[in-house]
């Protein structure tokens, strides 16, 4: 579950980047674990690593060989003459 937990965090990582953004901007993240016997374990890496709203439930995920999964909101302030305010 560890490599799976690091390995999804490096994809949520990247995929903050390449909007030009970080963890900072996430509002809110739900993890899912397969195994509820996992919450723990992750309950404790995400609060030695991440100062951020996050529920964690027990669902099933995707697909057969994965054990989690993160679905995360972020929202950044960006200056753009084509959008109103927000």
């Amino acid at each position: 579950i560890m490599k799976q937990c690091e390995r999804t965090f490096e994809n949520v990582d990247a995929l903050l980047k390449e909007a030009d953004s970080d963890f900072e901007d996430v509002s809110q993240m739900i993890v899912y674990l397969r195994d509820a016997s996992d919450y723990q374990i992750i309950n404790d890496y995400i609060k030695s690593k991440y100062k951020l709203p996050c529920i964690i439930v027990h669902a099933p995920v995707c697909r057969p060989g994965w054990l989690i999964e993160i679905e995360c909101v972020a929202v950044k302030t960006m200056d753009n003459s084509d959008f109103k305010p927000f």
